[in-house]
């Protein structure tokens, strides 16, 4: 057991909780309770937000998974994932944040309800939030296992049970005003996470950087090749499911809902995309290097999504490193508390309100929401009793999933007025379907299934919406409005 380092964690955890009791006085006591809860009020500024948006994205998949990645499946994959999510956040800036912001929803069904009506949205898209979200939520409690066990000296499983208990017990009771005070927190921890390990690497180069990177190309010659480890089409893949991800995945979306207006959310996209990639960058040329220097023995031992702890352990004394593995718990926390609460939305405001008990009171949605997330949070921890290899990759068709069913409909939806309901139902379907036939009964290249969803969604989507009824006025109308600055 590593007492330092567990003991700074443990104050972590509790200053969470903490947070998250504040915050459910908070929100009890305020005349505008469920806003606060889904999305703190609407009154998130542009420099937080943005900390806010690099914690949601830059999870413990990609920053602390993200060095063993590397080595494992070389630079070219994570090299084209990495820059589907920096053209991820501009996409997002130009495409949906000001008509997401303007719109005053809550949630992604309700903004797709709202443009085409209808019972489907209200029960479909939930759905599949909550089977993609589930997914990705598996990868994200994986890595908080693996950091405890490693903190602790316990076992995997109990270093997730406890991980998992404390996600839930502050995203249940203070919703997103807890998860943003937190997501900031979190954004600045991994800033100075990844910033200081990458610094300590430079300081500690036993020889110039140039032949240190070569030397590790000459330990691994499938490092840097394109196609040696994965065919082509898994990075093409990975790069188109991260340029669409921003524009329809819950747990980032809801961040533009809490901006103060839409060109604080469009700025706060931008800012959170250069950050992002400067620090992976860092990961792969400055940390990545250090890999083939590590005793065999020792790597043999961990998952290489725990690599990037241990090569911190070189550098770093005690303290310290109790604060970088805190940082690492951060980025893993970021995004699991932002799913947790985009499941649990999806099924207390979208479903139960929306479908079962429209006339739900306030304190009623907020308590079934409260419920959810620890059913869902318990269930997602069981089914992550056995991990998968490579995070990234798991959450990577976790987000495939959800970008196949629903880009189509949303970004169509704003931008094409020829757009119908009867063809955003058939573009949600042929995409979802279409993408988990791929991915459960073909054997194809990692994350290459969106390759045949995504577009079969959007062709099936034009197709059936120009031959279809066109919307209303009321309709067009509605969305040109969302278009007006404001």
């Amino acid at each position: 057991m590593k007492t330092v380092e567990l003991s700074i964690m443990v104050v972590y955890l509790l200053f969470l909780i903490v947070i998250g009791i504040y915050s459910q006085r908070r929100i009890s006591q305020s005349q505008t309770g469920i806003e606060d809860y889904y999305v703190a009020g609407r009154k998130i500024g542009t420099g937080v937000n943005s900390l806010a948006m690099l914690a949601a994205l830059g999870s413990g998949g990609s920053f602390m998974a993200g060095a063993g990645t590397i080595w494992n499946l070389g630079f070219p994959f994570l090299a084209w994932m990495c820059a589907g999510s920096i053209v991820g956040f501009t996409v997002a800036s130009v495409l949906v944040a000001k008509p997401l912001r303007n719109s005053q929803k809550f949630t992604v069904s309700e903004f797709l309800n709202d443009r085409y009506g209808g019972l489907f949205f209200k029960i479909a898209v939930p759905v599949v939030i909550i089977i993609g979200s589930a997914m990705y939520l598996m990868s994200q409690m994986t890595a908080g296992g693996l950091i405890a066990s490693y903190v602790t000296g316990l076992s995997y499983e109990w270093g997730l049970v406890i991980i998992v208990l404390v996600f839930i017990f502050y995203v249940s009771l203070g919703g997103m005003l807890a998860v943003t005070w937190t997501n900031i927190l979190q954004g600045a921890m991994m800033v100075f996470l990844i910033s200081s390990v990458v610094i300590a690497g430079i300081v500690n180069l036993p020889i110039d950087w140039a032949s240190f990177f070569v030397n590790a190309t000459s330990e691994n010659p499938a490092l840097g090749v394109v196609g040696a480890t994965l065919p082509v089409a898994a990075y093409i893949g990975a790069f188109v499911t991260w340029a669409t991800a921003v524009c329809v995945t819950p747990h980032l979306v809801m961040r533009i809902f809490t901006a103060t207006n839409a060109r604080s959310a469009k700025l706060s996209l931008n800012i959170s995309m250069l950050l992002f990639g400067i620090l992976m960058i860092g990961v792969g040329l400055v940390v990545v290097p250090y890999i083939p220097t590590m005793d065999a023995a020792m790597l043999a031992n961990y998952a290489p999504d725990m690599w990037l702890l241990l090569i911190a352990d070189q550098f770093f004394g005690p303290v310290l490193l109790g604060i970088i593995t805190a940082g690492i718990m951060a980025a893993v926390m970021s995004s699991t508390d932002a799913l947790l609460l985009a499941v649990s939305s999806a099924f207390s405001y979208d479903l139960y309100k929306g479908v079962i008990n429209p006339n739900a009171s306030r304190e009623r949605i907020v308590k079934v929401s409260m419920g959810f997330t620890w059913v869902v949070g318990l269930v997602v921890m069981v089914l992550s009793l056995n991990p998968p290899a490579f995070l990234i990759v798991l959450y990577t068709a976790a987000v495939g999933f959800m970008v196949s069913s629903l880009f189509s409909p949303m970004v169509l939806g704003i931008w094409w007025k020829r757009s119908t309901r009867i063809g955003a139902i058939v573009g949600l379907l042929v995409g979802s379907i279409s993408f988990l036939i791929c991915f459960l009964f073909f054997t194809m290249p990692y994350n290459s299934e969106i390759l045949i969803a995504l577009p079969m969604s959007l062709v099936s989507m034009y197709v059936v919406s120009s031959f279809s009824k066109k919307p209303s006025q009321e309709i067009v109308d509605k969305m040109d409005g969302y278009h007006v600055d404001m």
